[in-house]
């Protein structure tokens, strides 16, 4: 077991350390390399604008949680969607069965009802980024 928690610490810190933007300019550096100096400086802060090329948006922001594709009769659109989760409980009533001491003391069940907390989670676009050919042409983000 003791050998098992440096296993279990090193693959932790290599799965927080893929999802930085200077991670993936460690495991990108000549694509890097190769985007103008004020994008570089944008992308090591995680930030994306109009015009952006796809590499830099993968190394700013990494993978995309989901990939859309719209067409329209003019074009067609790439679009890159990075999620969020957001958790909310909503409380219910709900039949159990409970233990009990009668005034006896002896043991019986009962059925009655009691209030439990459901956890919900939701999860929702918080940004997605629009392609046309390999150049951002929009952006959208949540405010929350």
């Amino acid at each position: 077991m003791k050998r098992f928690l440096p296993l279990c610490a090193v693959v932790a810190l290599f799965a927080v350390g893929c999802s930085t933007p200077d991670a993936r300019i460690k495991r990108n550096p000549e694509l890097f390399q190769s985007l103008p100096p004020e994008i570089q400086e944008n992308v090591r802060q995680g930030r994306i604008d109009i015009g952006y090329p796809q590499a830099a948006v993968r190394i700013a922001l990494g993978a995309p949680n989901r990939e859309y594709t719209r067409r329209t009769a003019e074009t067609t659109v790439s679009v890159w969607a990075y999620t969020a989760e957001r958790v909310s409980y909503e409380r219910q009533r709900a039949d159990a069965r409970v233990r009990v001491y009668d005034a006896q003391g002896r043991r019986r069940t009962v059925t009655d009802w009691v209030w439990v907390d459901v956890e919900r989670r939701h999860e929702y676009d918080r940004m997605r980024v629009e392609f046309t050919g390999d150049t951002v042409t929009a952006i959208e983000m949540t405010e929350r």
